[in-house]
């Protein structure tokens, strides 16, 4: 009889182990398909075609020529258009380290608290980011999300600076009898 019960005790504890073993295994089949699928959304292209930039004025165009810091964030917000999520996640320290110059560099002109308040709104975005950017598993969709809204802030900046002329314009014209 306790033949019989050790042999029930090592019969059950087998299939529970075996048990175990088979839905291990199937875990890792999981874990593979995520992976794939992880892969698969990293090369996913952003879509931020809904958000049209703002063409600068000549004038404007004129003092952000010279502006070093504002044209390279230019250049990344352009080319947002084009990157894929695993992109984003490559550059996202390069556009925090324009976004911070770019907040030391502004000039005379532009200093207004608008133009203030939409370099701290890119700055901020541009911060959440990188920190998404390099957690061990970023969240895909805040990724794209923050992409939007760099390039929405950036819109935004693109009419802030756009108004100091036309405000100076209007002011101009008050003057005059």
């Amino acid at each position: 009889m306790c033949m019989r019960f050790k042999l029930k005790i090592i019969g059950i504890l087998f299939f529970i182990l075996s048990s175990l073993s088979c839905s291990e295994k199937k875990n890792g089949n999981d874990t593979s398909e995520e992976k794939a699928n992880i892969s698969q959304d990293l090369g996913k292209k952003i879509e931020l075609d809904s958000i049209k930039l703002i063409k600068l004025s000549p004038r404007s165009r004129k003092v952000t020529d010279d502006w070093m810091m504002y044209v390279a964030l230019n250049s990344e917000i352009e080319r947002l258009e084009t990157y894929s999520i695993q992109d984003v996640i490559d550059n996202s320290m390069t556009i925090r380290s324009v976004t911070d110059s770019l907040s030391e560099t502004i000039p005379d002109i532009f200093k207004t608290n608008a133009i203030l308040a939409r370099v701290v709104t890119l700055k901020t975005h541009s911060e959440l980011l990188r920190e998404n950017s390099t957690r061990i598993e970023p969240i895909l969709s805040e990724i794209e999300e923050l992409s939007a809204k760099l390039k929405f802030d950036f819109r935004n900046l693109n009419i802030q600076l756009n108004e100091v002329f036309i405000i100076q314009d209007n002011l101009g014209e008050k003057d005059t009898p």
